[in-house]
């Protein structure tokens, strides 16, 4: 026995040991390769001569195996076309698994399937990561390929150019458009936390009602009672997702509490204990994730303008151009043959 105990531990220290070994090999991939690729693809694109080169010469770096010489933009290319194909493979058989053992009403009551689809996530997002970097890597590749042929080069300056006090007014006007973008960007945040956090579980416990429909939290008993501070408990998941998303943004987080101060709502546990004594649990937790859709998507509306006008005017700030139309060209001279 002692030795099955020990050749067990063995086996759970060597499983933790490669899990850990992935995890860092995922590490290194996420914050070196993708970062790298993504730099190299903006040096290429910024129109700046001195950038351009010098990212085509990084990518240009040899490496050499033996006899066998890859270029830098061609090596990691293909190691990124490798783990996409190795991750797409992982993510097949992990969703087979999870079929399989949804399927199986043992595994499933074993909660086996938690298992397998937290496996399966893992290797779907592995999967985007891989897929993600092979983009960057060869849009940085076919980049480098036009500058190099001459294909793409900075643009010529222009006569009309944009003084400095414009470029700051563009620079000043993107940093406010941003700004204004933080407040639908906090309501939007908000929903999509709730939808994660909240919805799920509120919809597993309203499956699982049973005869809990009129039950109150004061005088629940049995599973009802269980119930009511399921109910509960996830009221206290929302506030606290509530707190979360307006600590993430700063103006959000002011436009919300004046909207609160306007409608008079105070959030907090006072609040919580105020519903559960006038309704009943199960209506308490049917409008736990309620949400108004016009205002989200008048939200969403508005996120999406803020976000484009910031980029319009920082494009307006570094491309150093006016749209002032051209001089008019002097007629050509000398004798002009008449009819």
């Amino acid at each position: 026995k002692a030795q099955g105990i020990w050749a067990q531990a063995a086996r759970l220290q060597a499983c933790w040991q490669l899990v850990c070994t992935l995890a860092t090999m995922w590490a290194i991939f996420v914050w070196s390769v993708l970062p790298t690729g993504m730099v190299l693809c903006i040096m290429l694109a910024s129109g700046q001569s001195l950038a351009m080169k010098l990212a085509s010469r990084v990518l240009s770096t040899p490496i050499r195996i033996n006899a066998f010489q890859l270029s830098l933009a061609s090596a990691m290319s293909a190691f990124c076309a490798a783990l996409v194909g190795l991750t797409f493979m992982g993510l097949r058989r992990a969703e087979t698994r999870v079929e399989s053992v949804k399927s199986d009403v043992l595994a499933s009551a074993m909660r086996q399937d938690s298992h397998q689809m937290n496996s399966a996530w893992h290797w779907g997002r592995n999967f985007y990561i891989t897929l993600l970097g092979l983009a960057l890597w060869l849009t940085a590749w076919r980049l480098k390929v036009l500058v190099d042929a001459g294909q793409l080069t900075p643009p010529k300056s222009s006569g009309h150019r944009v003084s400095t006090l414009m470029r700051i007014i563009y620079m000043l006007l993107s940093a406010l458009a941003f700004l204004c973008a933080d407040v639908p960007l906090c309501r939007i945040n908000y929903n999509l936390q709730l939808a994660f956090w909240v919805t799920p579980v509120k919809e597993r416990l309203l499956n699982n009602i049973g005869h809990c429909e009129t039950a109150v939290l004061a005088t629940a008993a049995g599973p009802c009672e269980l119930f009511c501070k399921s109910a509960k408990e996830l009221s206290q998941e929302r506030l606290n997702t509530v707190m979360f998303t307006r600590n993430q943004h700063v103006l959000g987080r002011f436009a919300a509490e004046l909207f609160d101060g306007t409608r008079g709502v105070e959030q907090g546990e006072q609040r919580i204990e105020d519903l559960f004594k006038r309704k009943t649990c199960a209506d308490v937790l049917r409008s736990v994730d309620k949400s108004n859709q016009l205002v989200n998507m008048f939200c969403i509306f508005c996120a999406g303008l803020s976000i484009i006008g910031a980029f319009s005017c920082l494009a307006n700030a570094y491309s150093g151009e006016s749209n002032a139309a051209p001089a008019p060209s002097a007629p050509p001279q000398g004798n002009e043959k008449k009819d």
